[in-house]
């Protein structure tokens, strides 16, 4: 009877030392999985869009999950939009030229593939999803030690006009009104981040200095700026330096965080790196990089 018992918990330990290889064991590649954020409650089966940002056709592979059908592989061209109607999480693979990568698309949200400052594409949350509109960068805010030192390596004072292409929230113009006195305007086609931008504006006073704009950046009117401050991807720097040219004028500022403007080394006058020493800032380099349209003093 004893060895009975014996064997019957023997069988059963070795079951559950099988269960687990596939219960605990991380999935092949789980490194490579982002979790990009979930949906709010919203409509049955709604709309994420997937936009493609970068300079090549971008071949991916859509796996629905279980029991929703077989995995499909599409081709997304240079500047297109693919709309994928969901109710459930579905994951996303492709290659992006160094390594099969996947995460997970949640319905109601705009993604978009894009370079790293690497040139590796990824994909990144917070493309517009819009048709009719350039999409110039996903919304990450500006750290405040880094507007301070933008503001002040344009040496921005009270008779500027200051610009920001994607505003965000409007702290760069919002930082150039209250500390310098400067005149602002942002550009931003999210309404409820023009919201955030007005509201801002009010709490800190400012808001006779600053207005917000919702409008593509491209088609934006430059001719009134003496300073641009920006922190955009390179191929939206790319995309908007031919507005810059058209409508600068001689000895206007343009102010980069991080990203350098392709093409415009002989105009670039100073760069300067800062040390992210906030909570969560893991110790990153960030760069200013300042520009001067050429012909002035």
């Amino acid at each position: 009877m004893k060895r009975a018992i014996q064997a019957v918990i023997a069988v059963a330990f070795v079951v559950l030392a099988g269960l687990a290889l596939f219960v605990v064991r991380p999935a092949p590649e789980a490194d490579n999985r982002n979790e990009l954020g979930r949906a709010g409650p919203g409509v049955f089966r709604e709309e994420a869009t997937l936009r493609n940002v970068t300079t090549r056709p971008i071949e991916y592979t859509i796996v629905p999950g279980p029991g929703r059908g077989p995995a499909l592989k599409r081709v997304l061209a240079v500047g297109s939009l693919d709309r994928l109607a969901t109710d459930v999480p579905v994951e996303i693979s492709f290659d992006n030229g160094r390594r099969v990568t996947s995460f997970a698309v949640h319905p109601g949200r705009p993604y978009s593939f894009r370079f790293d400052q690497n040139g590796v594409v990824r994909l990144y949350p917070g493309s517009h999803g819009r048709e009719d509109a350039a999409d110039l960068a996903p919304y990450v805010p500006t750290p405040p030690e880094t507007v301070e030192r933008m503001i002040e390596l344009a040496a921005i004072g009270p008779e500027d006009v200051v610009y920001d292409l994607g505003c965000g929230d409007g702290r760069m113009v919002i930082a150039a009104a209250k500390t310098r006195g400067a005149r602002g305007v942002g550009i931003e086609l999210d309404p409820a981040l023009l919201e955030e931008c007005r509201a801002a504006a009010a709490r800190e006073g400012v808001s006779k200095l600053v207005k917000f704009v919702r409008q593509d950046a491209t088609k934006a009117d430059l001719t009134e700026a003496t300073v641009v401050l920006l922190y955009l991807l390179p191929e939206s720097l790319a995309t908007l330096a031919p507005l810059f040219e058209r409508d600068l004028r001689p000895g206007a500022r343009i102010v980069s965080h991080d990203y350098r403007i392709p093409g415009w080394d002989e105009r670039l006058c100073t760069i300067e790196e800062m040390l992210d020493v906030r909570p969560g800032g893991a110790g990153r380099i960030r760069r200013v990089l300042l520009y001067r349209m050429p012909g002035g003093s």
